[in-house]
């Protein structure tokens, strides 16, 4: 016990909770290849989110170990022993923890599948906030990000009590999405029959069929063929499916929904929007998610002081308890 207050010490003085924020940014931006304990190869191609509540630190991180794609929950400690002094051992939630991440190794003994060793002088050092109004952090990022999902959940909820049809609330809510979409960019010229066409087009290509019954959704959409997105161009074909079929998608499938998450933190951003870029330009952009929570974040602005979390309070933590 000496020995661990005294290695507490060298670490510094700053919270572990305060840490695992920095730690939280640090790694959404690394890139570089880095060796576990296990002398395996491990790469962070996504952090997950950091879950506000009791249980593991990050929800449905993705890591690379050896070149093998892996989804999983995240724990981070300054020591390594930590893990028994919080008693995890005996908490089952963190049984199947995929990564642990510390800043010292100071016990023989693997808790998870893998263990990550990331300097205390490296995280501390990383910045967390970012300089644009109120939106102060990437935690509050996630936050408006899965507002703007769940948001579009519900429409679909909606819609589902005047049309019964599965196959037409699909249809209505990517027609009410491009209709939108068009008059925002001054193009509400387009016929109605074209816009139908397009839509058509969409949930008749070979990818929404596949994924309908069954397949899993490809991890980078942007990548499909022309004849996967039944001739439609890429950057339509992405926008119909991020805003109208993703999250209906989420909505009809329920049970499902923790593996469709996976996908919602996984893909990188199909297109840079240079407003956001100019208006934020401290907080990273290269995730789909990100890119959301701006927008949603954008939605609510008007609403001067409040975070995320006070707008949809109840809504956010039974969605963070059911995870």
């Amino acid at each position: 016990m000496k020995r661990q207050n005294s290695m507490q010490r060298e670490l510094g003085t700053i919270h572990e909770r305060d840490l695992q924020g920095k730690l939280h940014q640090m790694l959404i931006l690394e890139t570089r290849l880095m060796n576990g304990v296990s002398g395996n190869i491990i790469h962070i191609v996504n952090p997950g989110r950091i879950n506000p509540y009791s249980g593991p630190d990050f929800l449905n991180m993705a890591i690379m170990i050896n070149g093998e794609l892996m989804i999983g929950n995240g724990e981070f400690h300054k020591i390594a022993s930590d893990w028994f002094s919080h008693r995890h051992h005996l908490d089952p939630r963190y049984s199947d923890v995929l990564l642990h991440i510390v800043c010292e190794h100071d016990i023989n003994i693997q808790v998870a599948k893998e263990t990550l060793i990331i300097p205390y002088n490296e995280i501390s050092a990383t910045q967390t906030q970012v300089h644009s109004t109120t939106l102060h952090n990437l935690d509050d990022l996630q936050d408006y990000a899965f507002s703007r999902l769940m948001r579009r959940c519900n429409e679909v909820n909606e819609l589902a009590y005047s049309i019964p049809d599965i196959n037409e609330q699909l249809i209505t809510y990517c027609m009410c999405f491009l209709r939108k979409r068009l008059n925002q960019r001054r193009r509400s010229f387009i016929k109605s029959e074209d816009l139908s066409g397009m839509i058509q087009m969409f949930i008749h290509s070979p990818i929404i069929y596949a994924i309908m019954n069954g397949s899993e959704i490809p991890l980078d959409i942007t990548k499909l063929s022309f004849k996967a997105r039944n001739g439609l161009y890429t950057h339509l074909f992405c926008e119909l499916f991020v805003n109208s079929f993703y999250p209906y998608l989420v909505y009809l499938h329920k049970a499902y929904r923790q593996d469709l998450m996976e996908w919602f933190w996984l893909q990188r951003s199909f297109t840079k929007y240079g407003s956001l870029i100019r208006r934020f330009p401290d907080i990273p952009q290269q995730y789909m998610w990100q890119q959301q929570g701006i927008l949603e974040y954008l939605r609510y602005e008007i609403i001067d002081g409040l975070s995320c979390r006070e707008i949809h309070p109840t809504y956010l933590e039974h969605y963070y308890t059911v995870q």
